[in-house]
């Protein structure tokens, strides 16, 4: 009877003596590649959810059949007596208790789920979150008998550190995970090299990680110089990134589409299109064919330049040689078609890609309803977005407000209204932009009213823009008091913060309402920010017309108090404005020779430009 027809009867010592060699495998200090080989299938078997005595029948060794025992045999052989152990030989280890088992299985669980959210944080961009999260896992090992994270997580952090451009904290992660005794990765060098040569451009620096790699048993891979050719051509070093190409073949790694890609890129951005088809030509006959994002560039840089026809015969080339058109592709193609004004030829490009099978995503939809408005067939448009969950296209919010853009043009506040009920039912949320085309609808109709109930009372969300769009035409309807009352609100209870718009809004209002101190304070306040020449030229001449000088100096004194530098064009268009407003007459003459000197201070000269304009308006 031979080994296999006696394994029922034998197969629970078996099982016994295999579990125990395979413990015996796991935790000895240095197996040799055979017990690796069997503590990997043991593992994988295991957390596969197979059962140890699945394990035995897998790892048991079937013996070779020899003359002496046959199929016919009843007996079992008797097994060989086993050697005693050589006392010089150092027994291995014992296995360890099964607590610490578990709690090398609950690390690994761990590491894996913090690493899965680490990457997720990192997508957001929340690089500081993930930093704390890869903190507390590392804070986490020693109790679960682990030395340090695991190269996988830390070239999470280091990726994270990268992406947000904290290339001190990045190799200070890199250095860290060195002196913990993790050993780096291909993967972690092409981060380091990606932090120099996308993120700083200190080029030098790169080039020192790629040439350290096998210092730390690393060879360099393609995505290693992939990305060096990729920095490289960003900063339009073409010629340099064909020399890495010249590289990475020396050290045994061939350029893939990814590698040339970029390159090509390079030339399209400096308007060098014709190179750019020599290069895809080149890619051909190395047995690099471009793909779809290769040609997508392309297409990019001949709509740049208005080359239709090209894009006509580059996509005839695609569908030829076997890259399908991407959605990518048209997007571009009908993006370029619609602001050249040729919106009927972009519609029928939409067409042709529901032909193709391609799914419309949002900015497909943007494009297209963007085309039907500058035809005024809002018929169609609304059709359209009325059908967009039956066809399943992806009818985003972008597209909701690109039409409810125009319909507010054209001055259409009910079917705004109507697209936003059709939206919210839908399930699309409006965002901000939403609610500020309807706002801005509805003051143009005149129902400012009803435009402050929504903002105040229930509760729509509102920015800067929304507040100026209120602030605006509640000067425009004569509501100066609600205008100043708004302009408080959003300071003081909504904490938003004005901007430059804002301060033009309520300078001019103000001063319409000859409230020119509080104009002036208005503009003081504005400095805490930027100077803006925009700003200071009308109120200039709104405080000019008025004869306000005292004002007009005190505002170049708070100008030159916050340290602002007062070049030689602000100070020309302020004598001009003061020259407009009639200060060149002889009777006003010493408001202006008060004026320069307020703004000056005594003994300083004029500029000869500004003296230039002064006898200019004079003579006129």
């Amino acid at each position: 009877m031979s080994f296999l027809r006696l394994l029922p009867q034998r197969l629970p010592r078996l099982i016994r003596q295999v579990e125990q060699d395979v413990e015996t495998v796991i935790h000895v200090l240095q197996p040799g590649p055979q017990q690796q080989q069997l503590a990997r299938q043991w593992l994988d078997l295991e957390r596969m959810g197979f059962s140890a005595s699945a394990a035995a029948l897998l790892v048991l060794p079937v013996p070779s059949s020899s003359s002496d025992d046959t199929d016919d045999s009843d007996d079992a052989k008797t097994l060989p007596p086993s050697l005693a152990p050589d006392p010089k030989v150092a027994s291995p280890p014992p296995p360890p208790p099964p607590q610490q088992q578990q709690l090398a299985r609950q690390w690994l669980d761990l590491e894996r789920d913090c690493n899965v959210a680490m990457k997720a944080l990192a997508r957001a961009g929340d690089a500081a979150q993930v930093a704390d999260l890869f903190a507390e896992l590392a804070l986490s090992a020693p109790a679960a008998g682990a030395a340090a994270p695991s190269v996988l997580s830390y070239n999470t952090l280091l990726n994270a550190l990268v992406e947000a451009g904290l290339a001190a904290e990045a190799r200070g992660v890199f250095d860290g995970m060195l002196a913990a005794g993790v050993a780096p990765t291909a993967s972690t060098f092409n981060i380091l090299v990606k932090l120099y040569a996308w993120r700083t451009a200190e080029f030098h620096h790169a080039y020192d990680e790629i040439h350290g790699m096998r210092g730390h048993g690393v060879a360099p891979d393609v995505g290693t110089f992939s990305t060096l050719v990729t920095g490289l051509c960003r900063a339009g070093r073409l010629d340099e990134a064909w020399g890495v190409l010249d590289w990475m073949m020396q050290e045994g790694c061939l350029p893939m589409v990814h590698t040339y890609t970029p390159i090509l890129h390079g030339y399209c951005r400096q308007g060098r299109i014709e190179e750019a088809r020599k290069l895809m030509d080149f890619m051909e006959g190395a047995g690099c064919p471009p793909n779809i994002v290769t040609y997508n560039v392309l297409i990019k840089a001949l709509c740049d330049d208005g080359r239709f026809d090209e894009v006509k015969e580059v996509l005839a080339e695609i569908k030829t040689k076997g890259p399908k058109p991407s959605a990518v592709t048209y997007n571009t193609y009908m993006d370029a078609l619609s602001k050249a004004g040729m919106a009927e030829k972009a519609v029928e490009l939409f067409e042709d890609m529901r032909c193709e099978g391609l799914k419309p995503t949002g900015f497909t939809l943007s494009i297209a309803l963007n085309c039907f408005c500058v035809h005024s067939k809002f018929s169609e448009v609304i059709r359209l977005l009325e059908r967009s969950t039956e066809l399943n296209w992806c009818a985003a919010v972008v597209a909701y407000n690109t039409v409810m853009s125009r319909l507010c043009d054209m001055e259409r506040w009910l079917a705004i209204l109507e697209l936003l009920a059709d939206m919210i039912k839908k399930g699309i949320i409006p965002n901000t932009r939403t609610f500020n085309i309807l706002i801005q609808s509805l003051c143009i109709r005149g129902k400012l009213s009803i435009a402050i109930n929504l903002v105040f009372n229930h509760g729509i969300p509102a920015n800067v823009v929304t507040y100026n769009t209120l602030i605006h035409w509640s000067y425009y309807h004569g509501r100066a008091s609600d205008a100043d009352s708004m302009f408080e609100y959003m300071k003081k209870v909504a904490n938003v913060a004005p901007d430059e718009v804002t301060y033009t809004i309520m300078v001019d209002g103000l001063c319409r309402q000859g409230k020119f101190d509080e104009a002036t304070d208005c503009f003081k306040e504005s400095l805490k920010d930027r100077l803006s020449k925009d700003l200071l030229t009308p109120l200039i001449n709104r405080l000019g017309r008025k004869e306000r000088t005292r004002n007009i100096v005190a505002v170049f004194r708070e100008i030159e108090r916050q340290g602002f530098v007062r070049n030689h064009m602000i100070f020309e268009d302020t004598v001009r404005s003061f020259c407009t407003a009639g200060f060149r007459q002889h009777t006003k003459i010493f408001n202006l020779e008060f004026l320069l000197e307020g703004i000056l201070g005594p003994g300083k000269e004029v500029y000869p430009a500004s003296l230039h304009i002064m006898v200019h308006e004079r003579d006129k």
